[in-house]
């Protein structure tokens, strides 16, 4: 009687473990967007923006780094980077705010400054005899006239304009018609203590008329 020798098991083999993936498109994301927002960080007013993004790749990063069986490196460079980025971000849209308003702030001043700058204006009449005078006034703003009728020449008013505002753009005029015993009559308009006119009218019932604008007074 014959009997059959067991078969040996084959014998067992240790199973290679896999091999751990290469790429980590977190860590990549992370590093694209830190890059992205670090020199988005230096325009003004865009880095408001960038800022946004650094948190993004802050995020990635962190996600990359505790990924498992993937590269570190590209995670923590892009990490590290983000982290710079906001900070920058941060840093230089307070800088470059508190600039702007300041600029603004400088422009206003400078320019209420102008609009308020007080100009003497004088209206003149000279001549003999007795003279009918109308003459430009400014009031807030608005023009308007008055007159002195039967006035005893010489004379002489004074007035204030403003720089800039609606006196840039306006007229300002004095005219006088003379009596019977006129002989002569000159109108004067000085502003700043420069004369910008001046006109003279003979003879019985004599006129004499003088203009400037607006602009004579920032001259």
């Amino acid at each position: 009687m014959s009997y059959e020798q067991p078969t040996a098991p084959p014998p067992a083999y240790a199973t290679a473990p896999l091999p751990p993936k290469r790429g980590n498109g977190f860590g990549v994301t992370a590093l694209v967007l830190g890059i992205l927002a670090l020199l988005g960080s230096f325009i003004p007013f865009l880095n408001y923006a960038t800022g946004f993004l650094a948190l993004v790749g802050i995020v990635f990063g962190i996600i990359g780094l505790i990924v498992k069986g993937r590269p570190k490196v590209l995670a923590g460079v892009g990490l590290g980077i983000s982290v710079l980025a906001l900070i920058l971000s941060i840093v230089l849209a307070i800088v470059y705010t508190a600039a702007f308003a300041g600029s603004v702030s400088s422009a206003i001043a400078t320019a209420s400054a102008e609009a308020n700058v007080e100009v003497p204006v004088v209206y003149s009449v000279t001549g003999d005899g007795t003279a009918s005078i109308t003459y430009s006034t400014f009031t807030t703003g608005t023009s308007g006239s008055e007159s002195a009728n039967g006035q005893t020449l010489p004379f002489e008013k004074d007035v204030v304009a403003k720089t800039g505002g609606s006196f840039d753009y306006n007229s300002f005029s004095v005219s006088a018609i003379g009596d019977e015993n006129t002989t002569s009559l000159t109108c004067t308009i000085t502003v700043n203590g420069k004369v910008v006119s001046t006109q003279t009218g003979t003879g019985a019932y004599a006129t004499a008329l003088c203009n400037a604008s607006g602009s004579d007074i920032t001259k």
